[in-house]
C-alpha cells in the first residue's frame, strides 16, 4: 500500500485463532491503518478438540469483524465454486478500496487434529455425515454433470498425482539429512547461538 501497488495481503486462519489477542490486533490496525488485508477464516467448528460453542460466545465468526469496522461474509466453505465467488469479490474489494475484508470458509475437518488425537468430542456419525459434503467428490460430481470431465479424465489425473506424490516421499526418504551442527542455523542471533 504504502508503495502504491494495489496488492492484496491474504492471512488465512482456523478458528481457534479468534481466541487470542493477535487476532483482534490484527484486525484492529488492518481498520485503523486501511491495509489491504483478506482474512480468511477456516471455521472447520473444533479448535484442536473443543468445539466453537464451547469456546465462543460469538459463533458467527465473521461477525467479529464489525466489531472493527470490516466488511464480512460466511460462505460454505465445503464448496469450491462458492469459496472461489467469495474470494474474487472479496479480493476485488479489498484491492479497490485498500481496506480490509474477513471472508468466514466453514468447512469440517474429516482428520483428527494430529495423529494421537483421539477424537473423543465427536461421533463417528457427525463425521460420516460431513462426508457427504466432501470438497473434492461434490466439484468433480459438478464438473462431470457439466460435461467437464469423464471418469476416464479423473482416472488419468489421480494416477499422474498419485505418481507425483509417490515421488516426492521417495526423495524425501532418500534426501540426505542435516549437519547436526546446523541445527540451530537460523534459530538464534549468531551472538546468542549457544
Amino acid at each position: 500500500k504504502m508503495q502504491g501497488l494495489k496488492r492484496v495481503s491474504a492471512c488465512f486462519f482456523g478458528e481457534g485463532a479468534v481466541a487470542e489477542g493477535e487476532f483482534h490486533e490484527s484486525l484492529n490496525l488492518a481498520a485503523l491503518w486501511k491495509l489491504p488485508v483478506l482474512f480468511l477464516c477456516e471455521n472447520n467448528g473444533y479448535a484442536m478438540g473443543t468445539a466453537l460453542e464451547r469456546s465462543e460466545s460469538e459463533t458467527d465468526i465473521h461477525a467479529k469483524a464489525a466489531a472493527y469496522g470490516i466488511p464480512s461474509e460466511a460462505v460454505d466453505g465445503m464448496d469450491v465454486v462458492a469459496v472461489e465467488e467469495a474470494a474474487r469479490r472479496a479480493v476485488h474489494k479489498v484491492r479497490e478500496e485498500q481496506a480490509p475484508y474477513f471472508l468466514e470458509l466453514r468447512t469440517y475437518r474429516f482428520r483428527a487434529h494430529s495423529m494421537f488425537d483421539p477424537e473423543l468430542y465427536r461421533e463417528k456419525a457427525e463425521v460420516e455425515e460431513w462426508k457427504k459434503s466432501d470438497p473434492i467428490v461434490t466439484f468433480i460430481g459438478r464438473l462431470g454433470r457439466a460435461g467437464l470431465v469423464t471418469e476416464a479424465d479423473m482416472a488419468a489425473i489421480e494416477g499422474e498425482v498419485a505418481t507425483e506424490v509417490t515421488a516426492a516421499v521417495d526423495y524425501a526418504e532418500h534426501g540426505t539429512w542435516e549437519p547436526v551442527e546446523d541445527l540451530a542455523r537460523h534459530v538464534y542471533a549468531k551472538d546468542t547461538n549457544p
